[in-house]
């Protein structure tokens, strides 16, 4: 049985409507309403996009508006996010936000990096940008891996039924469940967005290989300049042997450029994984993770024995999961891509394509109740048939 929840209900009556082009005269004119809203009750919001997208920074301040307190200190409202059209850019952003988002089945989805448009441009101010754009589109990856890591990992737990359907087509192919996942996936896929999940696959494979690499220098008894020297030695070395093969191949002809990325990428990466951050996934996420007998294993372990256990046994699993996650969100920051709603809903974009069956999201969940027992039905109402 199905007992709608207003946490996942698009609801009209609380609503705010982002049309045209997110500027400052947007937030101007929906600040009074949306003032209006939050001091009528705590209940969930929803915001209405139809919008390819805007500044930055004005769409942001519209979501702090969006999340703001008040003063009886009382925790910000839910916000469900509704594309009924298009979200591009800023606007597919503010969409993916939400702390719930659908889309209506004939939406399309942007993503693209950062831009900047500047008339005159000289040696000093194109390297200034260049450097300014690489920290934008590395932000922009960063929060959208925050917004959207609970909704791809939703869409992972769900797969894990498939994924025996998918190792039985070729048995003699061992695929771990990152890679079976990623069947499950590009199944549902526009052919389009396909090559976008290839990319991101790539790429993938690529950044474990160079962590591989980089994990092997020893960080012991070192200053932080002396452990990124270390870092920055494994990477060219890896980029001389990746390229052998082609004799054009140079770090001025755009090896350096990569090496500056693959810096950053591994840095960010290899802090995380070294602090609680991925602890806490694996231990999140962990027990959907685990096969029968792994599960049973931790189960039976006493705390505080039993979280440590859980990770343990889960991080190598999990771990390729978040590298592939991590490239994902830094390919939609490049070039353009364009997406369906079917695709976001597929890519932990969003939660939910509206009035399509099978893609309900975490709502299937939240909303389901056992059916009361017989004798609690009212007595017009029957369960035999006719």
């Amino acid at each position: 049985m199905i007992v709608p929840n207003p946490r996942f209900r698009p609801n009209p009556a609380r609503a705010i409507y982002v049309s045209g082009e997110i500027n400052e005269q947007m937030v101007q004119r929906l600040t009074p309403r949306i003032m209006l809203l939050q001091s009528q009750s705590r209940a969930p919001i929803t915001v209405y996009i139809d919008s390819p997208g805007g500044q930055l920074a004005i769409m942001t301040a519209l979501w702090r508006l969006l999340n703001a307190s008040n003063q009886n200190f009382e925790g910000a409202c839910d916000i469900i996010t509704v594309a009924t059209s298009r979200a591009a850019s800023a606007a597919a952003d503010l969409l993916c936000a939400g702390d719930y988002a659908l889309a209506f089945p004939q939406t399309t989805l942007l993503y693209h990096g950062a831009r900047i448009f500047r008339d005159t441009l000289t040696v000093e101010t194109t390297s200034a940008l260049a450097s300014l754009l690489r920290m934008a589109n590395e932000y922009q990856a960063t929060e959208l891996a925050r917004k959207i890591e609970s909704r791809f990992m939703f869409r992972f737990v769900v797969a894990k039924s498939q994924f025996a359907e998918i190792r039985a087509k070729d048995p003699a192919k061992p695929m771990t469940d990152t890679e079976c996942f990623l069947a499950v996936i590009s199944e549902n896929l526009s052919e389009q967005t396909k090559k976008l999940l290839e990319t991101a696959r790539q790429r993938q494979g690529r950044y474990a290989a160079l962590m591989r690499a980089v994990q092997k220098a020893s960080n012991a008894g070192k200053t932080t300049a002396q452990i990124e020297a270390g870092r920055i030695r494994a990477i060219v070395n890896f980029e001389l042997a990746s390229n052998k093969r082609d004799k054009d191949w140079t770090f001025r002809g755009g090896g350096l450029t990569r090496l500056n990325e693959d810096f950053f990428l591994l840095n960010e990466h290899l802090q995380s994984s070294q602090s609680e951050r991925i602890n806490k996934f694996c231990a999140q996420w962990g027990v959907f993770a685990l096969n029968d007998q792994d599960r049973e294993e931790v189960d039976k372990t006493p705390e505080p024995a039993k979280t440590d256990m859980l990770i343990q046994k889960v991080r190598p699993l999990l771990e390729p999961l978040l590298i592939f996650f991590s490239a994902l969100c830094r390919v939609l920051q490049e070039g353009e891509n364009e997406l369906t709603a079917r695709d976001a809903v597929w890519l932990g974009l969003i939660d939910e394509v509206i009035g399509v069956a099978g893609l309900q999201g975490r709502r299937a969940f939240g909303e389901f109740q056992p059916d009361p027992p017989n004798h609690e039905l009212p007595e017009n109402e029957s369960t035999k048939p006719e």
